[in-house]
């Protein structure tokens, strides 16, 4: 009676170790499959989510101003309305180096923006922004010499402006070139005065040589 007794005890045990080891495998799921379901739900949530909205674009009418307070020059361009539209500041970035930085404004019909886009005849320019102080306007930092100054600064004709869902078309106007080129640095500045200085004697009508007596 002692040796069956004995002979049955490990088969109990390895058919309970077996079983066991089974009901796990069902309870876990496999990591595959696992995967596979969560790119699959993900897949639907970017499926459902719908696309960013485009900006309404409108044709501006208005006229351009140009001032200077405590020592920062500033063009804007004010609607028929009396609503600012767009303006650009040339401001101090550092008192003691006198570095200067430009201030791009414009209108925006978000509270969350987070770039302006420029679009002008001399290129595209894309400057980042934050929702300005006043509502539903958007504002950025860059310098003189970046892309954003440098296509405001030289394209010519209508310039187009976005920022989130709005978008305006308006004309452009010599007083700003004239501020973003003032905002140089003084060796840049230096250097665009040249050029400007030649077109101008070469634009300069030639005198009419005196008769031979």
């Amino acid at each position: 009676m002692r040796n069956p007794l004995i002979a049955l005890i490990p088969a109990a045990l390895i058919a309970g170790a077996a079983y066991a080891q089974a009901d796990q495998q069902t309870a876990d799921p496999q990591p595959a499959e696992a995967a596979q379901a969560e790119a699959d739900a993900q897949a639907e949530e970017e499926e459902e989510a719908p696309p960013p909205p485009e900006a309404v674009i409108v044709e501006a009418e208005g006229s351009w101003e140009r001032s200077t307070t405590a020592g920062r020059d500033t063009v804007t361009y004010m609607s028929t309305e009396g609503e600012e539209l767009f303006s650009a500041t040339c401001m101090r970035a550092d008192t003691e180096t006198g570095d200067r930085i430009l201030q791009i404004k414009a209108v925006s019909a978000e509270d969350t923006v987070g770039a302006i886009d420029m679009f002008t005849s001399a290129g595209n320019a894309r400057l980042p922004a934050t929702p300005g102080i006043t509502p539903n306007t958007a504002e950025g930092m860059t310098d003189p010499l970046d892309r954003p100054a440098y296509v405001l600064a030289s394209g010519a004709g209508e310039i187009k402006i976005t920022s989130g869902e709005r978008g305006i078309v308006f004309e452009t106007d010599p007083m700003l070139k004239s501020l973003i080129r003032g905002c140089y640095p003084d060796f840049a500045a230096g250097a665009a005065a040249a050029p400007a200085a030649e077109e101008e004697a070469g634009e300069a009508p030639a005198e009419e040589a005196e008769p031979n007596s």
